[in-house]
């Protein structure tokens, strides 16, 4: 057939009958990663940034107004600190903290794995230099890092806990980001929003958690094992005696430890995403319809309409309840099938 054949009665072409598709994000490497957050950032880096800058403020507050002791023993200073910062969403939400780039690799195919994996990292790489900046403040202040390479090891995997469970609440409870003027006029995606908010902080308290098991372990052997050397003959006890047992507890078992929560976790949450695959794209998809299609308002605006949003609440909730409880049931069952 001759291509003037494929013109209509006008002389016109015909058009395609399917639109042109958007190009599928390339695949997630981490510092593929690194080089993308940094050239579009994206919102909840900002949030993260502001984290950081909340745990310094705390930092300079117990400095000023408690005055710690920074020269000998400043490691649960540093922990304080730090579980302060690492309360943020954007540990505890990463399939959805870009719901638009997260669907299309969803729906291109992508391994929420890889995608959770990448993630994890980057985030770990992240906090990981944000710890590094709050020990090397603090020895600066205490003039001594004499406490540091007992102390850096089990530092540096606080952050484990929170992305670890992180990965699982990404995938069961995923929070596609609004701002907050889009927020404020859609009453229907407060309840993700509630818990999203609240699960970081959850989160830091199981940190505090796993982070307090070892010191309680450590007072519980250390004592035992001092005895048990003594009683035996021709063997004095001696500081390395105490010692073998710190570094026991906190320098092989603490870091053991938080990499297999990290591990389950991970695990876990990539059988539910797997499941969840494209109800976690549609999720996405229609919150970020429903962002496109709201009126573009001042954060005053929106707020000065949320006394009439409010008598939407009960409506919404419902409907939300409704949706989340058919999630759960459904990656419920999947995963026992």
């Amino acid at each position: 057939m001759d291509a003037q054949e494929t013109t209509t009665a006008t002389g016109t072409e015909a058009e395609p009958l399917d639109p042109p598709k958007s190009p599928t994000p390339k695949r997630p490497t981490l510092h593929g990663e690194f080089l993308r957050v940094v050239r579009t950032r994206p919102d909840w880096l900002y949030g993260l940034l502001c984290s950081w800058g909340f745990g310094y403020g705390f930092l300079a507050y117990i400095v000023l107004f408690t005055h710690p002791d920074l020269t000998h023993d400043p490691k649960p200073t540093v922990v304080l600190v730090v579980l302060s910062a690492i309360a943020d969403g954007s540990l505890t939400n990463q399939l959805a903290a870009e719901p638009t780039w997260a669907a299309d690799l969803l729906r291109g195919g992508e391994d929420p794995a890889r995608i959770l994996r990448v993630r994890n990292l980057m985030l770990f790489v992240c906090e990981l230099f944000f710890v590094c900046t709050v020990v090397a403040i603090v020895a600066r202040l205490g003039h001594s890092d004499a406490w540091i390479p007992r102390a850096l090891p089990q530092l540096a995997v606080l952050p484990l806990a929170p992305i670890a469970i992180g990965n699982i609440t990404s995938v069961l409870v995923p929070t596609p980001f609004m701002r907050l003027s889009c927020r404020f006029q859609a009453p229907a995606t407060w309840l993700r929003w509630t818990i999203y908010v609240s699960i970081p902080f959850l989160l830091s308290s199981l940190s505090l958690a796993l982070y307090w098991l070892p010191s309680k372990l450590e007072t519980r052997y250390e004592p035992k094992v001092l005895r048990t050397v003594g009683s035996l003959k021709h063997i004095t006890v001696t500081l390395a005696s105490a010692t073998h047992v710190y570094v026991t507890i906190w320098l092989v078992l603490i870091p053991l430890w938080q990499l297999g929560v990290w591990l389950v976790s991970l695990r876990l949450a990539d059988s539910l995403a797997r499941m969840r695959r494209h109800g976690l794209a549609r999720l996405m998809d229609r919150h970020t319809e429903l962002a496109d299609s709201l009126p573009e308002l001042s954060l005053y605006q929106s707020t000065r309409q949320l006394p009439e949003r409010v008598r939407e609440i009960p409506t919404d909730l419902r409907s939300e309840l409704k949706l989340l409880s058919s999630e759960l049931l459904e990656a419920s069952t999947t995963l026992r099938l």
